[in-house]
């Protein structure tokens, strides 16, 4: 693909990853991509073949920019600790942050876009190379932390990497009721089960 191409394309995808922000899926249509991107119908459909599978695409985007994040967080955090009560902190930290009830409406978009992966195998497969890097980069630093000697070496890693991320996505079950449950409990819980399972 050209130089020109490439910034075509990106500059379709950026503009309905950015939408998504504003607009509901049903709401983010061909012409008005086009109409903000000032670019011509026919170069959407030379890239994609529907404005569905462009949406898809952008959901992909947001959803690999919570993986950087997320992943990111955890590797600055190992990288600046010292001793095990450091990164045990640090982690507290992270946890106040990803369960806050302000996030709730990440945990939304999240649950939405694996629910898109569903009944369409290419996006699960798309989604799943997204989701493996998050896994592997979080399992990578939990070998890290246990390599130092401040994780038990009987857990597994990757067992550690998934559970992280499945209690925070998991809290959307209380995101949706009217009496939710004391926010500072959660964490606790959730400090407790980190100390008691992998220290």
């Amino acid at each position: 693909m050209s130089e020109a191409g490439t910034e075509t394309r990106n500059r379709l995808l950026n503009t309905t990853v950015d939408m998504l922000d504003e607009l509901q899926e049903k709401d983010v249509s061909a012409a008005e991509i086009l109409r903000r991107t000032g670019i011509a119908r026919g170069s959407l459909y030379h890239f994609w073949d529907s404005i569905g599978e462009l949406i898809q695409e952008a959901y992909l985007v947001r959803y690999s920019r919570y993986v950087e994040k997320s992943g990111g967080v955890i590797k600055q955090m190992l990288a600046e600790c010292q001793t095990k009560e450091e990164f045990l902190a640090g982690l507290a930290r992270v946890t106040e942050l990803t369960q806050d009830p302000a996030r709730k409406a990440n945990r939304y978009e999240r649950a939405r876009i694996l629910g898109m992966a569903e009944k369409n195998e290419d996006f699960r497969k798309a989604l799943g190379r997204v989701q493996q890097s998050l896994t592997d980069l979080f399992t990578e630093q939990f070998t890290e932390v246990q390599n130092r000697g401040w994780f038990n070496k009987d857990f597994d890693p990757r067992a550690a990497a998934v559970l992280i991320q499945a209690y925070t996505l998991g809290k959307i079950v209380d995101d949706v009721v009217d009496n939710r449950m004391d926010a500072l409990a959660w964490n606790a819980l959730i400090g407790l089960i980190v100390d008691r399972s992998l220290s």
